[in-house]
């Protein structure tokens, strides 16, 4: 393995439709410089945020970068794309970044839940995981830097507990979980 590292520049453009029909469209030029570190394996960081400048249209301002994404303290949270320790096979990791596509565990209070949806909402949320047969155990909070949206869920494997490691891991689960929604 080793350390793996890229940087690049990713520039195109854009066009956000007014909501609810009042003004017009307005036209943006996005920036996006990244950098991303890693071993590919158990850790990585990977960060930069889409800059973009407007080029026509929109709301009338002092400067050309789009307020609207760097507002608020959570919008901050975009220059972290993705932070990651751990891999699949650690007892413990940590994701911060967009949430894409998120469940919590077995997905029975979040399913497919997404932080980034809202074009003038950036946060970085994160994920905390740990392994320690027979428990599993994952948080997570959607804003690292506002709290939004938090869960935890912790799992015991029922085979496990009662018969030793079992052959298929996972299949017969007890667990508990929790969802708080701050926002």
């Amino acid at each position: 393995s080793g350390w793996h590292a890229l940087a690049r520049l990713e520039a195109s453009t854009r066009v956000l439709l007014p909501r609810g029909g009042a003004g017009g469209a307005e036209g943006l030029a996005q920036l996006t410089p990244t950098v991303v570190v890693g071993d590919g394996e158990e850790w990585g960081l990977h960060v930069g945020a889409p800059v973009r400048v407007s080029l026509w249209g929109g709301e009338v301002r002092a400067g050309r970068v789009r307020k609207e994404d760097w507002d608020s303290l959570s919008d901050w949270g975009q220059l972290v794309r993705a932070f990651q320790v751990g891999g699949d096979s650690s007892r413990v990791g940590l994701w911060v970044g967009e949430l894409e596509d998120y469940s919590l565990v077995s997905g029975h209070l979040v399913r497919r839940y997404s932080n980034r949806a809202h074009p003038d909402y950036h946060p970085s949320g994160a994920s905390l995981t740990a392994r320690v047969a027979p428990l599993y155990m994952e948080a997570f909070t959607s804003d690292v830097l506002g709290a939004r949206l938090t869960g935890a869920q912790a799992d015991v494997d029922v085979a496990h507990l009662l018969g030793g490691a079992p052959r298929e891991p996972g299949r017969y689960m007890v667990g508990l979980s929790a969802v708080r929604d701050w926002g």
